[in-house]
């Protein structure tokens, strides 16, 4: 077997803070055969790489191994649990509280494939296939995400994203969010006590301005310009697009769509908090 490393692949840190959070999933009467490290590097792998399950490399446990602890990590939930435990504790090591009072909120449409399963049409942006819909915290961590076919319009995505969410994260106060979001602010105050703000640039939505005799009228600037907060938010989606597994949704089931950009955000996570050990 090749002692070479993947780029994929966790340190010694990075697996010492991973190690007590990640269980094995072993079936009853049946002794873990390969080493659990080696399970989750081929995980990793697979996200960063976006290959096939047939075609992970011999260096691996056998496909079928890292597949059934992937299914089980699924079903349990796993990776939304690491996700949330390292968030709270880096948020700590960064001296903040680990529950946040402000979130981001955003989606992004992503082209299925022949898998199957639920799917849609977003008339928007022209895609065919399901919507990741992420809320993160002020430094673009992930807090939630719900995937669903994109025919589904913002507001009531946001809507299965966040329901309920005010007894799992009690101090938010504060959601940011683009103007697809606009119609939500009496839902949010309503169901969650929340407040919303629409971050746009002043000249959204423009059409004209009074200027008194001999004043210039203001200049609309040119090109790309960041937008308060809402960058965060696609910074985050941009990690998540470091992995080509995510360049189009490849999964049957929601649940394991979903719990591929838990699996995300852990790895980022997990690299912030070996460099400050």
């Amino acid at each position: 077997m090749s002692t070479e490393t993947y780029p994929s692949d966790l340190s010694d840190k990075e697996w010492a803070i991973l190690q007590p959070l990640i269980s094995p999933g072993k079936q009853a009467g049946h002794p873990q055969v390969f080493e659990l490290r080696r399970i989750v590097d081929a995980v990793f792998y697979l996200l960063r790489t976006g290959c096939q399950w047939r075609a992970l490399p011999h260096d691996f446990p056998p496909w079928t191994a890292v597949f059934y602890h992937y299914a089980a990590w699924r079903r349990r939930g796993t990776w939304e649990e690491i996700n949330t435990s390292l968030r709270e504790r880096h948020r700590v090591a960064g001296g903040r509280k680990a529950q946040p009072t402000a979130a981001i909120i955003d989606s992004q449409s992503a082209r299925t494939t022949e898998a199957g399963g639920p799917r849609g049409y977003d008339g928007g942006k022209k895609v065919s296939g399901r919507k990741r819909h992420i809320l993160v915290d002020t430094e673009g961590t992930l807090l939630k995400a719900c995937v669903h076919p994109a025919d589904i319009h913002d507001r009531r995505g946001a809507e299965l994203l966040l329901e309920g969410l005010n007894a799992e994260f009690p101090r938010i106060a504060l959601v940011w969010a683009d103007s697809a979001y606009q119609g939500l602010k009496a839902w949010l105050a309503e169901a969650l006590g929340w407040k919303l703000t629409i971050s746009k640039h002043w000249w959204t939505g423009l059409r004209g301005v009074w200027v008194a005799p001999g004043q210039q009228p203001p200049e609309i600037p040119r090109g790309f310009h960041v937008l308060k907060r809402r960058w965060v938010v696609e910074r985050t989606l941009a990690w998540f697009g470091r992995n080509r597994r995510m360049s189009r949704d490849y999964e049957r089931l929601i649940a394991t769509a979903e719990m591929l950009l838990y699996a995300c955000m852990a790895r980022v996570t997990l690299k912030r908090l070996a460099q400050q050990t």
